[in-house]
């Protein structure tokens, strides 16, 4: 049966954290015994009625039909007024449209951009999905890791630079990033914007976790130093900020000529986002002082918790991050962290994302999403402790 499908879709290896969910969820009910699951990257507090009253409310008013492909002209001027207020710039509804979800946005960006064969250089480790969309349009992707010095996540710049040549299709950049937590700096976002615009390549800014520092209100962003020539486009999603992961819903920031082509790709793939979730969107979108205070506020007391033993832990090497949720962290003397992370399912009865999920330079490395109440956090490190200290 499988030798009639598309072969590259039929050989295309499922993700390394989808691998070890899978494997966590199968031992759980083999064994009986509780996982307790640190792979996924999302938290574990629902969202907000203030979202959820005015999807409610939406669908009350029989919000259900088709929709606009780019998003309802109400969410797009949101959208606007929330990007223009929160880092300052100048944009217009047309710059943005509604996409379902942060993942569906890069998606839809690498059909538009990507042919085969073409150049795609990405700053690693980086979270595995971007890596697929690419791979799925046969782009051939080169990765400038990011190298853990000083327990700190720092980039060789100039390497990045170097390796955009006149060759190089697409820039892909995460930050603040996933796994890692790293931000780039507005000054090297500067360096780097005006280097794309000399080999005419298009910069693809993955910048979902912008609200969630601990040190800065929010994240420098790329939009802040472009021009409207510029061939950049930046993504956002309501997953992270709002917690909203499961509505799956986000935009695309990008210049106003893309804005048809967009359209025609979203009408082929999903045909819109629902129009009651963009209601609830609307809503977030407006409430994004309150909800994203709070959001910044549990996850530091996370975080923080979590890099109080971390940092001391033997056989750890770790940064503690400025950005996300995540605790990105090298284990002495793992060689394949996929089948580390299963031993550790069966050692400790935790589920964690294996490094080699976000690419080789990823390698060695495991993953823990600290977006989690107090006692979820200490009881899986307390069961961790034993193995990794």
């Amino acid at each position: 049966m499988l030798d009639n499908l598309n072969e590259e879709i039929v050989s295309f290896k499922e993700t390394a954290i989808m691998q070890i969910a899978n494997f966590g969820r199968k031992y759980q009910l083999e064994s009986g015994n509780y996982i307790y699951p640190a792979w996924f990257g999302e938290g574990d507090t629902s969202t907000s009625n203030l979202i959820n009253n005015k999807t409610i409310e939406a669908l009350n008013q029989g919000k259900t039909f088709y929709t606009y492909q780019n998003g309802i002209p109400q969410l797009r001027l949101e959208i606007s007024n929330y990007m223009n207020k929160v880092f300052k710039i100048n944009t217009k509804p047309e710059h943005h449209s509604v996409v379902t979800g942060g993942m569906m946005g890069l998606r839809l960006i690498c059909d538009l951009i990507i042919s085969d064969g073409d150049e795609v250089i990405m700053v690693g480790p980086v979270w595995p999905n971007i890596r697929s969309s690419v791979l799925l349009r046969k782009g051939n992707i080169k990765e400038v890791a990011l190298k853990l010095i000083d327990s700190e996540w720092k980039l060789d710049f100039e390497k990045l630079l170097d390796s955009i040549t006149h060759k190089t299709k697409m820039v892909f950049v995460n930050s603040p990033g996933n796994p890692t937590g790293w931000v780039m700096s507005k000054k090297q976002q500067e360096i780097l914007l005006n280097h794309v615009r000399e080999m005419g390549c298009w910069l693809i800014s993955d910048e979902v976790y912008h609200q969630i520092m601990f040190n800065e209100n929010v994240s420098p962003s790329f939009l802040q130093l472009s021009k409207p020539s510029d061939r950049l486009i930046v993504i956002n999603s309501a997953s992270k900020s709002f917690n909203m992961t499961g509505w799956r819903i986000g935009w695309i920031t990008h210049p106003e000529e893309l804005g048809s082509h967009i359209a025609k790709l979203v009408q082929i793939t999903t045909t819109g986002v629902p129009e009651f979730l963009q209601n609830g969107l609307i809503s977030a979108l407006q409430n994004y002082k309150i909800l994203t205070k709070e959001v910044r506020q549990n996850l530091k007391k996370s975080r923080d918790i979590m890099f109080a033993r971390l940092v001391n832990w033997k056989q750890v090497e770790c940064s503690v991050p400025e950005a996300a949720f995540y605790a990105f962290f090298k284990v002495k003397g793992i060689e394949d962290s996929l089948e580390y992370a299963k031993k550790l399912i069966i050692d400790t009865n935790v589920g964690v994302a294996p490094g080699i999920a976000f690419g080789e330079s990823g390698e060695g490395h495991l993953r823990i999403c600290f977006a989690a109440q107090e006692s979820f956090i200490n009881e899986v490190m307390d069961r961790l402790e034993p193995a990794l200290n």
